[in-house]
């Protein structure tokens, strides 16, 4: 049979918008021991059993790597790759980067450092683009040309859980999507381009200001996570 992926007791925790671009052959010899009980009685049960965690702070960031900084994380795996740094509005070259994964769209800390000490003035500065194939960083200092309110986003990629593709369109058409991680939740509708592997979604509640390109729309029907796409740049 089919495996399938569903939510965690705990909607704060839940953690399938992180799991959507798993297989099936990765699905079925994975357990959730505690997936069926909210933080709080985890909690209970690390005192019960006095575990040496029943005390520790919530993590915020990325649990494993402890005090590692995130930067150096991804240096010690991946490297550098310098490249361009170029003004979204201009076009004129500002600074130089050290390689596009360690920016992310909307990033605005840690931006500083590279760029020419004779525009940081003019900031803040955001990451508005990247561009893979010139291994380019586009930034900006206009806000609004990151953070635009949309109410459908291309979305390329996709990814079923069940490894049929037209399942992601939801049985009934009461389809939910999720693009960041949290309870936040919304009605959708997916459009899909089945030979291509892409599609469209349009939202059903609203615009968002939150579509950051590179990163996952996970696509539900009920409490079941169908799988996902990747939110694509629309020219």
């Amino acid at each position: 049979g089919i495996s399938t992926l569903h939510f965690s007791q705990d909607s704060f925790k839940d953690q399938t918008y992180f799991l959507c671009g798993l297989t099936q052959v990765q699905l079925r010899r994975v357990l959730f021991p505690v997936g069926g009980l909210s933080k709080e009685e985890v909690r209970q049960l690390a005192v019960k059993f006095d575990l040496p965690t029943k005390a520790r702070p919530d993590s915020q960031g990325i649990c494993f790597l402890g005090k590692l900084k995130f930067e150096d994380f991804l240096k010690g795996h991946l490297g550098e790759n310098p490249g361009p740094c170029i003004e979204l509005d201009t076009g004129k070259v500002v600074g130089r980067h050290k390689g596009l994964w360690f920016h992310t769209i909307g990033q605005r800390k840690g931006i500083g450092p590279i760029l020419d000490p004779k525009v940081i003035h003019r900031g803040p500065w955001i990451v508005a683009r990247k561009v893979l194939s010139t291994n380019t960083l586009y930034v900006t200092t206009c806000y609004d040309d990151v953070v635009t309110e949309r109410t459908h986003f291309k979305v390329d990629k996709l990814h079923s859980l069940s490894g049929d593709l037209m399942r992601l369109k939801g049985k009934d058409g009461q389809l939910m999507v999720k693009i960041r991680h949290g309870p936040y939740i919304q009605r959708c509708r997916l459009e899909i381009e089945e030979s291509k592997g892409e599609g469209r979604c349009v939202l059903l509640e609203g615009k968002d200001s939150g579509l950051a390109p590179g990163q996952y729309a996970a696509f539900y029907e009920g409490d079941e996570c169908l799988g996902c796409g990747t939110i694509a740049y629309e020219e």
